[in-house]
């Protein structure tokens, strides 16, 4: 019995090695259809100069950045910049935005993740966002977070369940609640205004924009692709999802005949046993209690739909199937946008990934392979309505 476990795990680590090398080769071969969309740093951006680096040298690093939302506010993001990537004109550069969980730091994702060194093999631009936390002092503090659109809507949780309380940025707008747990500024005006910001500095491919984010990041994954449709070619959320109500986007509704969210494909990722998050979506126990979600296939039917796929999803391969946590793909066929709508399920908890570097292979897998179609970027005016 112990040999033949010995050699399982000896096969699971040939075909992890295997996938490894596979994967990332497959995108290097990749001939992307399509045409790229050069932003203005292509023209006339400083590249890595502008925040104090030297020009074609790699750059890693906090960015501030601020911006008039309600009120003015100071925001940041943080920066993995290969050398020689996003600072030819001549080769305008894809860029992925990685949203953190709630309370932590993106500087700690930046570190945690490999998609710097997947950046300099394939050539993007990576860049972490990072959310506030404006907790009222002696209030309930879940830390730092992101607006997903819900703050003063009470019927997302169970009232008597759930333990945060109002941030400052919301006692200000008046958008207090019993379900709040973030602060109320707006996260799409500021991922919007990193992607303006980066997009001036460095020469980056605008239809070739990504995002992904893990738990409440992706959450805000689900609601910026949403909410700034025809903003990015795909999303990864990983065991994150929208809050009840909000799994078609209430305010931002995603409508069958939105054209432009036909352009964003979408991989969701989750563990089997997610109580925080449950796959069934429902009342989310374990350590916070009291929230309520969307089932995953509710809002993976509802892309589908516009995406005018089969409307039931069926098993397809990847890479990185099985393994020890049981990893399978489900996608539906037939999407006439020509886009995937894919998800993965694998044994864990909330915040579990597949392991050996698995979950950010399988992350950038899936995003190089999709580009915006070619139209002219949107202004600011025309993108928030």
């Amino acid at each position: 019995m112990a040999f033949l476990r010995a050699a399982v795990t000896l096969l699971c680590l040939v075909q992890l090695a295997r996938s490894k090398t596979e994967w990332l080769q497959s995108l290097k071969d990749m001939k992307l259809p399509g045409e790229e969309m050069p932003s203005v740093g292509c023209s006339t951006g400083r590249g890595p100069r502008a925040w104090g680096a030297t020009e074609g040298e790699a750059f890693e690093g906090w960015v501030p950045l601020t911006i008039m939302d309600f009120t003015p506010v100071n925001r940041s993001f943080y920066v993995q910049l290969p050398k020689g990537v996003g600072t030819s004109r001549w080769r305008p550069a894809p860029l992925l935005i990685a949203l953190h969980s709630q309370g932590d730091q993106a500087d700690s994702m930046a570190y945690s993740h490999d998609y710097g060194t997947f950046g300099k093999s394939l050539g993007f631009v990576s860049v972490f966002p990072q959310g506030l936390d404006d907790a009222v002092p002696g209030g309930g503090d879940l830390g730092t977070g992101w607006n997903v659109g819900t703050a003063g809507d009470d019927q997302t949780c169970v009232t008597d369940e759930v333990t945060a309380d109002c941030y400052a940025s919301c006692w200000e707008q008046g958008k207090c609640g019993s379900c709040n747990w973030s602060g109320c500024y707006d996260e799409r005006l500021f991922i919007y205004s990193v992607i303006q910001a980066i997009s001036s500095v460095l020469c980056i491919d605008q239809s070739r924009v990504y995002v992904t984010g893990e738990s409440n990041g992706g959450m805000l994954a689900h609601y910026l692709v949403q909410s700034l449709p025809g903003t990015f070619a795909a999303v990864v959320p990983w065991y994150g999802l929208p809050l009840l109500g909000y799994g078609l986007g209430a305010e931002f509704e995603l409508v069958r005949d939105r054209t432009d969210c036909r352009q964003t494909a979408m991989l969701q990722l989750h563990g089997r046993q997610d109580d925080i998050m449950p796959v069934a979506g429902g009342v989310s126990g374990g350590f916070q209690p009291g929230w309520i979600y969307e089932p995953l296939n509710k809002v993976q039917q509802g892309w589908a739909a516009v995406h005018n796929c089969d409307t039931v999803a069926s098993s397809t391969r990847t890479y990185w199937d099985g393994g020890e946590r049981n990893f399978a793909c489900f996608d539906y066929k037939g999407c006439t946008s020509g886009r995937r709508i894919m998800r993965c399920f694998y044994d864990g908890g909330h915040g579990d990934r597949p392991g050996e570097g698995a979950a950010d292979q399988i992350t950038v897998w899936f995003l190089l392979q999709y580009r915006l179609d070619s139209a002219k970027p949107k202004s600011n005016a025309s993108i928030f309505v």
